[in-house]
């Protein structure tokens, strides 16, 4: 690790060596010399700096080398020449990456010098840096925020970008649009927006929704100075390459909050330790009492709804065109209603009018929150055919409102979902055994006021909104884990 005054050598005056001279410049950082290997550009000055010729590294085998060269080849090539010709092998050496880090860590540590915290409460940061749109993440994050408030938390804050971003106005005073996507293209301003945006909130606890850039920055911060940050990351998603994403960041995070029991065993099985792993359900509205109706009269078309983002990757809706395909096949008696929106919407709604099943199902759009319960309701099958899920909120929404989930066996359904009792599951894939559920349903209409209510029943104790927000206020008042700045 590079201390504040030490002092290092550059090799190649290129592109990346000048980018990199004001931020060590700022981090004091010590440059000694500049050295290349192209004889024209000896004597050339950059940032009032020479560049010298290679032998010069042979007066400084006490110092830091970084090659600023991009092309790992070319790299290896002046590390051997080096080698051989200057005797450096006794020379440190740090790549630039990790010269970009180490300056950048002395930085925000001299920021955060600066701040008198004897003067500051800390903050708590939501993460919504990929949009606060209608997402069940960002919902997730609207929906608890808004509680919290009811709780007196007037510390929060939800960092989102500068799109629409369709927020009540009770949270438009917490809501920060300061990270613009289309502004900051490169990781590198990402991180710096993300990075200098959580200094000025400094201390804080910084909440992960999403396995991003976000969590980057708030490691990286909290590698500048570990005792003003604290890392909650909330793992949505139980697939292999999300847990890996978090494995990453483990010696700097403080607690994981799974939102399944599959997840909190799946971490704790990764050894993560068993104390800093929390499961919760996602609240979502739900009546004490089911009342609604059912489609039992099999002269009437069975009805049976999807609510999420329309895209073939995590989602498969293609696969669900050919669970369409088969009840079209098997004249299934059928009205599907597809709520929601994504870039496959429109090649799935052209399949469903060339293949003439435009007559039995129908795309809705993006759905408002409030408007959720009713679509429910007028539903008799929920269905979902994801390869991976955390715990799906559209599912949780639907039993609420009795609609019986035929899904496949992602992370969380084995919670919620009991074999021909409250509903179906299938395997990840299997969209012939979906159609055919769907199809026994259509059959035996009579099934479904039990299995819809019971879902309905299963759901009610496990999505209380008190219980969650109950959860957070101990979780964020530094009651579990040991969370308090």
């Amino acid at each position: 690790m590079l201390h504040e005054g030490q002092e290092i050598i550059l090799y190649g005056g290129g592109i990346r060596c000048i980018a990199i001279l004001g931020k060590l410049r700022e981090a004091n950082i010590g440059v000694r010399a500049i050295v290349d290997s192209n004889e024209s550009r000896w004597g050339e000055a950059l940032d009032g700096i020479v560049i010298q010729q290679p032998s010069v590294i042979g007066q400084n085998s006490d110092l830091v080398l970084c090659i600023t060269v991009k092309d790992p080849k070319e790299q290896e090539r002046i590390r051997d020449d080096l080698q051989g010709t200057y005797g450096s092998g006794s020379l440190k050496e740090i790549c630039y990456e990790d010269l970009e880090q180490e300056a950048a860590l002395l930085i925000y540590r001299a920021k955060a010098d600066q701040i008198d915290f004897t003067k500051r409460r800390p903050s708590i940061v939501f993460d919504c840096t990929s949009g606060l749109g209608l997402g069940g993440i960002e919902a997730w994050t609207k929906g608890l925020c808004s509680d919290l408030l009811m709780e007196g938390f007037d510390n929060i804050r939800i960092l989102t970008d500068t799109g629409d971003c369709q927020i009540s106005d009770k949270l438009l005073d917490i809501v920060d649009r300061a990270f613009d996507k289309e502004r900051y293209r490169s990781k590198k301003q990402k991180l710096e927006c993300i990075t200098s945006y959580l200094i000025d909130l400094l201390p804080v606890v910084i909440v992960i929704g999403k396995p991003e850039i976000f969590l980057e920055a708030a490691v990286l911060l909290r590698q500048a100075v570990p005792d003003k940050v604290k890392i909650i990351s909330v793992v949505h998603n139980g697939e292999e390459k999300i847990y890996g994403f978090y494995d990453q960041y483990r010696e700097y995070t403080d607690a994981y909050v799974g939102v399944s029991e599959d997840i909190k065993r799946d971490l704790v099985e990764r050894g993560v330790p068993a104390d800093r792993v929390f499961s919760i359900t996602c609240p979502v509205p739900c009546d004490k009492v089911l009342s609604r109706g059912y489609t039992v009269d099999v002269s009437l078309p069975i009805k049976i709804g999807y609510a999420g983002r329309v895209v073939v990757l995590q989602k498969r809706m293609d696969l669900l065109l050919k669970v369409i395909e088969i009840l079209e096949n098997r004249d299934v008696s059928f009205c599907m209603e597809i709520a929601g929106d994504g870039p496959y919407r429109e090649e799935m709604q052209r399949i469903v009018i060339e293949e003439g099943w435009d007559k039995h199902v129908h795309f809705l759009g993006a759905l408002d929150r409030k408007d959720i319960p009713a679509f429910w309701k007028r539903q008799d099958i929920c269905v979902n055919i994801a390869d991976a899920e955390g715990r799906c909120i559209s599912k949780l929404e639907a039993m609420a409102d009795g609609a019986v989930p035929i899904m496949t066996r992602t992370a969380g359904n084995p919670e919620d979902i009991m074999e021909g009792v409250n509903g179906y599951m299938v395997e990840i894939g299997d969209y012939g055994d979906m159609a055919e559920k769907i199809k026994f349903l259509a059959r035996y209409r009579e099934m479904l006021p039990k299995l819809g209510l019971k879902a309905h029943d299963t759901v009610y104790p496990k999505c209380r909104r008190e219980v969650h927000t109950a959860f957070w206020v101990k979780l964020l008042s530094g009651e579990l884990c040991g969370l308090k700045l």
